[in-house]
């Protein structure tokens, strides 16, 4: 038996268990594409993952309602593997959703008392996604939606792997250069034309405490402008002018302003600058919108505060007004600051990884559920969505899944109510949260 940190992935037949070794084998750095292959024996293999190692073994398909000589060598096979493992990855598939062999698969590896992440497979589109959420009837709290066949959400699955494994943690068991690499925090400055997008730009890039350097974008005719900020890697974006109202409407993505709105998609978090001497617009709404709809944490920078405000107001009176004017992304937080004399700039890039931390939290299951009631007793919803269980089922933005009696009869006053208690509780500044609210289902064996 390998004496490195084990993981056995284990399931029912058919769920791509053999996709995600082979995905997860192959990915030394960074995903890559899957390889053919089935077994029906144990197969050991070594994953390397952040500069840590762990054992991976795929095991076959367990049937626990068949007899079959071949059934029951499989099934041996696959209880040495769980005797061995330190971990368990339980693999389960979306397209088919829960099914009563998963139910008893759960029960089995339950009774092995070590920890277990159950990995959602095959989830390669929207309509797949949707399906993730069912599949917290099992009972386990750690549910990542995966595609072994392209890769998507195996680096999360490594990343939990590891949190279980410790090697983060051990203190001297790394050598220089080899600390777990944090993810490079994307920026994208957004606005309309002559807002001072570009001086925000530059005004950050010649701090001192910056190394800077430019490497070609990863889209035509855009360049990332890597840079590092107290030990944190970023890359900035860079944006084109959004134009007038009369060319943003809702067919956004086929303007010639593309380029911008592609920024936006590839961001972490979204900087949309205001000019401080004009009055916030409805153009700054549509962004705003465009911001929110593709889930995506966002800062208000209200620049030119060097010259005097729009009427004169004072800055709480300004900051309400933009608040109001971009009141889809009314979560952000609003900076003032002058691009020109650098005033208030230095407040932008913490505030940045602020908003990205929001972005990525994970509330736990038990937590959640006690807001949530405390939320519903304080203010109760209509007896017919009733609230039976809720559960963060993703990040980047946070995701919750409410189970409630009809979901139809949760209001949209209600749901933004819940919302607001949720932030009020939990923070979430900066990020927008994800609530869907699914019909509980009894599932039969």
């Amino acid at each position: 038996m390998p004496d490195k940190f084990t993981v056995a992935i284990v399931g029912r037949p058919n769920v791509g268990k053999s996709a995600l070794f082979n995905r997860m084998v192959k990915a030394p750095a960074s995903i890559v594409h899957s390889q053919k292959g089935v077994t029906r024996d144990r197969l050991y293999g070594t994953v390397r993952w952040q500069g840590e190692e762990f054992t991976l073994l795929d095991t076959g398909g367990l049937d626990l309602s068949s007899d079959e000589d071949l059934i029951r060598a499989i099934r041996f096979q696959v209880e040495q593997a769980i005797s061995e493992a330190d971990a368990l990855v339980f693999v389960v598939d979306v397209r088919a959703g829960l099914t009563p062999e998963d139910i008893e698969v759960a029960e089995v590896l339950r009774k092995t008392r070590k920890p277990i992440i159950l990995a959602a497979n095959k989830v390669d589109g929207p309509g797949q996604s949707a399906k993730v959420a069912d599949f917290y009837e099992l009972g386990f709290e750690d549910v990542y939606p995966v595609s072994a066949v392209h890769g998507l959400g195996v680096g999360e699955l490594l990343d939990r792997l590891l949190e279980l494994m410790g090697g983060r943690d051990i203190p001297g068991d790394e050598e220089p250069g080899d600390e777990p690499a944090q993810e490079r925090i994307a920026i994208a400055i957004v606005g309309k034309p002559n807002v001072g997008k570009s001086s925000l730009v530059n005004a950050l890039l010649r701090d001192s405490r910056m190394t800077v350097s430019s490497v070609p974008g990863t889209t035509v005719d855009a360049v990332d402008t890597p840079f590092r900020w107290q030990d944190r890697d970023f890359v900035l974006i860079d944006t084109a002018g959004l134009r007038r109202p009369k060319v943003i409407d809702e067919k956004l993505e086929e303007m010639s302003v593309g380029r911008a709105l592609g920024a936006i998609k590839r961001a972490h978090v979204v900087v949309l600058v205001l000019d401080g001497t004009q009055r916030p617009s409805a153009q700054e709404r549509r962004i705003a919108g465009y911001i929110r709809r593709n889930g995506k944490a966002s800062i208000i920078a209200v620049n030119k505060v060097d010259l005097d405000l729009w009427g004169e107001v004072s800055r709480e009176q300004f900051r309400s007004a933009a608040l109001y004017e971009c009141r889809p992304i009314d979560y952000s937080p609003v900076l003032f600051m002058s691009a020109l004399t650098g005033k208030g700039v230095d407040r932008l890039l913490p505030q940045v990884v602020k908003a990205y931390e929001e972005y990525r939290k994970r509330i736990e299951t038990s937590l959640l559920n006690q807001a949530v009631l405390e939320i519903t007793t304080m203010n109760p919803p209509p007896r017919e969505s009733r609230f039976y269980y809720a559960t963060q089922v993703g990040q980047s933005p946070p995701h919750m899944v409410f189970f409630v009696k009809n979901p139809k009869k949760v209001s949209a006053v209600y749901a933004r109510y819940l919302e607001n208690e949720l932030r009020k509780r939990f923070g979430f500044q900066g990020t927008p949260i994800v609530l869907e609210f699914k019909e509980r289902q009894r599932t039969k064996r």
